[in-house]
């Protein structure tokens, strides 16, 4: 086999030569040890699945421990920033139609907005029947004792129930920036003169704005600003200006005891119902009713079956041939087909009630030992 030489020049100057081949091979060989160098620091320098999964699981349980409070805090600041950008906007606003002279002088919230919607830009409103079509169902405030109270803002539908006693309606409404309010006016609304800047200052809103919308949280210094108070009645059934209480089943009550004679202080017996119904309403901070007004409420609840008139039931009349009127068909203030105690005694074992039936209403004297009597309880 013939070999190859190759010449070629020494860095001294001097001439030299090689066999090819041997030096192809030391070549081939060297660059295959580098080679492998490389891929060994490499492999040596690369993480291992395990450490990859370990890192991410990390990384996954400290966004988890940190998002949500940096999403909190850009929500509330989000939030602060609206309500201020609401705030200079309604005084703008107020300024605006106070220099107009149309500020003051309405007789309702009605009227107040049909003149506001010129300088705002409302693109719906809703009267205080139908306030959810432009405000959210349900908002939360914080309790007396720091816990969280549900409101139902359909309840909101007097300027009583914003605090303030004007008697006038709210109204909710939808801004074009998408910012609902429920609005509620003072007749008596006075404001200084624009020019002169005279004159005694008398508030005319109260409102509860939400700067989301009807999206969540819809809490009460949170997105929601509330100018005034939300003033709740606790009456489940306010009829005239009387208060009703959902009806219940009264719990006997053992009047042998010394701490219970003051519900019935007639008739020491260990199973008083009669007794036990007067002691939940005192609890509730209400009282049995009389039968009068017991009859004041079957006269609100029913009308003559024949013709639909109005009908005037007595302390003690029974009446008959009745229906009870369509606004309480689908939900009667009481449950129907019971008797209700009232808190007239008729003897020492006895106590009167009326009976609420679909179609007629009647007075009777009856056992205080009872069980299956009903019982509801009355305010101012």
């Amino acid at each position: 086999m013939k070999e190859n030489y190759s010449a070629f020049t020494l860095a001294e100057g001097r001439p030299a030569c090689t066999n090819t081949l041997e030096t192809a091979k030391e070549v081939r060989s060297t660059s295959s040890l580098a080679i492998l160098s490389r891929k060994g620091r490499g492999m040596r320098a690369a993480f291992t699945l395990a450490e990859v999964l370990i890192t991410l699981a990390v990384i996954g349980i400290v966004a988890a421990m940190t998002l949500p409070g940096l999403i909190q805090n850009h929500n509330e600041k989000a939030w602060s920033t609206a309500k201020d950008l609401w705030e200079k906007k309604l005084t703008e606003t107020v300024r605006r139609m106070n220099i107009d002279g149309v500020m003051t002088g309405h007789d309702t919230t009605e009227d107040f907005m049909n003149t506001f919607k010129n300088y705002m830009k409302v693109i719906k409103t809703c009267d205080n029947n139908d306030i959810n079509k432009c405000y959210a169902p349900k908002v939360v405030r914080t309790g007396s004792e720091s816990e969280p109270e549900e409101i139902q803002t359909s309840d909101l539908k007097t300027a009583e129930n914003l605090g303030n006693d004007w008697g006038t309606n709210t109204m909710s409404f939808v801004v074009a920036d998408g910012t609902t309010a429920i609005f509620a006016y003072n007749p008596n609304c006075a404001y200084a003169d624009p020019i002169e800047d005279t004159g005694s200052q008398v508030s005319c809103l109260a409102y509860m704005v939400d700067v989301n919308g009807k999206k969540g949280p819809n809490k009460v210094t949170q997105d929601i600003a509330l100018v005034g108070q939300i003033a709740l009645s606790n009456c489940d059934n306010p009829i005239g200006d009387m208060c009703w209480s959902t009806d219940f089943q009264p719990t006997a009550l053992d009047t042998t005891l010394e701490e219970n004679q003051q519900y019935d202080p007639n008739l020491p017996y260990g199973s008083n119902y009669w007794a036990g119904a007067k002691k939940a309403c005192s609890d509730m901070q209400m009282s049995l009713p009389t039968g009068a007004q017991l009859a004041q409420l079957a006269s609100e609840l029913y009308v003559n079956s024949s013709d639909g008139s109005e009908v005037t039931i007595g302390a003690s009349e029974d009446k008959y041939n009745l229906k009870v009127k369509d606004e309480y068909k689908d939900n009667p203030p009481i449950t129907l087909g019971y008797h209700y105690w009232s808190s007239e005694e008729g003897g020492t074992l006895n106590a009167h009630l009326r009976y609420f039936y679909t179609s007629d209403s009647f007075w009777l004297n009856h056992s205080k030992m009872t069980s299956y009597y009903r019982a509801v309880c009355i305010s101012n």
